[in-house]
């Protein structure tokens, strides 16, 4: 999910790209208590029964489903930001807050849309500048990744402007 967060003419242009999250973390608390009480119903009820080994696999069974719940809610939680002045380009990525930033200088930073190598794994698209580089999002499908290069291309040219 892209959102660009200035008018197309103002001098600061911020994009903000994050993973669609198709839940949220109360969606998820809520189907992982209903699977959970699921489980642990048929752990309990195999117990009763005479089948005592149900019942720790049954735990073990939430225990990665709990894992695996939270992982993907944590991935999900991940933002992008580019912020395009007059002088500079800043790539932040984070949770909560900017976790590492990225700086290029604006005249010389180029959007490169790296085509895959075999046509089933993603491209990638990297912000470059003096031999470094870093991708954004990686997270987002074929259409969306070439949809940001082209906003990200046209965000460096409006700011060139006339020399």
């Amino acid at each position: 999910m892209i959102y660009q967060l200035a008018a197309a003419e103002s001098p600061l242009q911020t994009f903000v790209v994050r993973p669609n999250q198709s839940m949220s973390w109360q969606g998820l608390l809520f189907a992982f208590s209903g699977m959970a009480t699921v489980i642990i119903g048929i752990g309990v009820t195999c117990f009763a029964i005479g089948l005592p080994l149900v019942l720790p696999f049954s735990g073990a069974e939430l225990i990665v489903l709990g894992a695996a719940f939270y992982l993907t809610a944590r991935r999900g939680d991940v933002r992008e930001v580019i912020t395009i002045s007059a002088n500079g380009v800043a790539v932040e990525t984070g949770r909560r807050g900017p976790e590492t930033r990225a700086e290029f200088q604006r005249h010389w930073a180029r959007v490169v849309l790296e085509r895959p190598r075999h046509s089933w794994y993603p491209g990638r698209l990297l912000i470059r500048s003096h031999g470094r580089e870093i991708e954004v999002g990686r997270f987002l499908n074929e259409q969306e990744r070439r949809g940001l290069a082209l906003e990200l291309r046209a965000a460096l040219r409006r700011e060139e402007g006339p020399a």
